[in-house]
């Protein structure tokens, strides 16, 4: 077979965005688009439900897909048609933003993008050095541990079953290269490709970034965050630091994840003093439980917290798992609706006047999305990353505007919650 050349460029027809971003869960929307908004980028986040034409007017594009939790087909489907109505309109480069621990079907968003853009190879490097994740010998690594060995192995909905970056995406009827830290990207092939990189420090994704750009090869890239980030100037985007804006105590945190790195980080804010609930299988899947008269005594139990200006930690602690193991066949549909009766809850916590002094943090996709769905549209701004993988954004709701924080339930040190507190003092990374 001859060998194709991996690029197929086209001419731009009247899009101004310069990259458009696919992630497969709203937390990693917001982790990825304030890399760029955060050095000067104007960037729009939005469902695959409110694409305009007016989204492309943007630098950069971050469309969550929501396949997370989607079966291969499914992922495939919905990202093809994300992509193929951006190409429509005029967009030439696209990012694949993944997980860093690597959730989810990966393989079919890379190749419904290259099906879409026409691509002969993705770029993908999937390292987060900043939080120790790296790539070595084309396998993730997490803290020292092969990522199949770590707790994204043992994830209640999405556990990880390989270490082994290829057999992620052969499956899928593409070809794997692997590139060691330093090899030369080689720029032909005979098939649909997708080069995997290593990658340990930052400086090694910056030198990935430019070699793509010194051959011409950003139709596609691919990874999370901090590849995003080190493509900056390679997609001659923005490229100054900003200020991180700064947090308020007290906090008022959401987390609807269940992995052990966020549970930690709401066990040491309880020992700093915070008041932590932990939610019972009733309040989780109760869809009346509020309106109901323990509901509402409830209710006022954390108003009075409020009053207090305590922070407040709410989890679900075990009652998810056990929940989940009491549904083994609905285990999708329990999942919905925890993520559902949390975004209800901090609706009606920030309804309260007590709340207006808070700075409400959501931790997990799930429960993120739980709660913006309530909204009639995504009206917000990104204003900074205040700590790795923490995302601060203002919403609207009418006149006013509120900052919100939100992260990935894998993501941080067991002090992130004092971290995020203590941003005002660091420019933003």
């Amino acid at each position: 077979m001859k060998p194709v050349e991996m690029f197929r460029n086209e001419t731009n027809s009247g899009a101004r965005v310069k990259l458009v971003a696919i992630a497969d869960d709203l937390t990693g929307a917001f982790d990825t688009g304030v890399q760029f908004s955060k050095r000067g980028a104007e960037v729009k986040v939005v469902t695959g439900t409110e694409l305009t034409q007016d989204c492309l007017q943007a630098d950069v594009l971050v469309i969550d897909a929501e396949t997370r939790h989607l079966g291969p087909d499914e992922t495939y489907d919905v990202t093809f048609r994300l992509a193929e109505w951006a190409r429509e309109k005029g967009a030439e480069r696209f990012y694949v933003k993944t997980d860093s621990g690597l959730r989810g079907h990966i393989g079919a968003a890379l190749k419904a993008v290259m099906d879409v853009s026409g691509a002969g190879m993705a770029a993908f490097a999937p390292a987060y050095p900043d939080m120790k994740r790296i790539t070595r010998g084309g396998m993730q690594w997490i803290d020292g541990i092969p990522l199949a060995e770590s707790v994204f192995g043992q994830d209640l909905f999405d556990p990880v079953q390989t270490s082994s970056i290829r057999g992620m995406i052969e499956s899928y009827g593409l070809a794997v290269r692997t590139y060691m830290r330093g090899e030369t990207l080689e720029t032909k092939a005979d098939r649909p490709t997708v080069a995997i990189f290593d990658a340990e420090t930052n400086g090694d994704l910056r030198r990935i970034a430019a070699q793509l750009q010194e051959k011409d090869c950003l139709a596609v890239t691919a990874g999370c965050a901090a590849f995003a980030a080190a493509l900056t100037t390679a997609l001659r985007l923005p490229n100054a630091l900003h200020m991180a804006p700064a947090v308020h105590a007290p906090l008022l945190v959401l987390c609807g994840s269940l992995n052990p790195i966020t549970l930690r980080q709401i066990a040491y804010g309880e020992r700093m003093g915070g008041h932590r609930v932990t939610l019972s299988t009733r309040q989780l899947l109760e869809a009346d439980y509020l309106s109901s008269q323990d509901g509402l005594a409830w209710l006022e139990e954390l108003r009075n917290i409020l009053e207090r200006g305590e922070t407040l930690l709410i989890d679900t602690g075990a009652s998810q798992p056990e929940t989940c193991q009491d549904h083994p066949g609905n285990r999708e549909e329990t999942r919905r609706r925890i993520s559902q009766r949390l975004g209800c809850l901090l609706e009606r916590l920030l309804d309260m006047e007590e709340a207006a002094i808070y700075t409400p943090m959501i931790i997990g996709g799930d429960t993120l999305m739980g709660y913006l769905a309530r909204r009639p549209s995504l009206d917000l701004t990104l204003e900074g990353e205040v700590a790795v993988g923490v995302a601060a954004f203002r919403l609207r709701d009418g006149e006013q505007t509120r900052l919100l924080l939100s992260k990935s339930g894998g993501f941080g040190s067991p002090t992130l919650l004092d971290d995020v507190l203590n941003v005002h003092d660091e420019v933003a990374r």
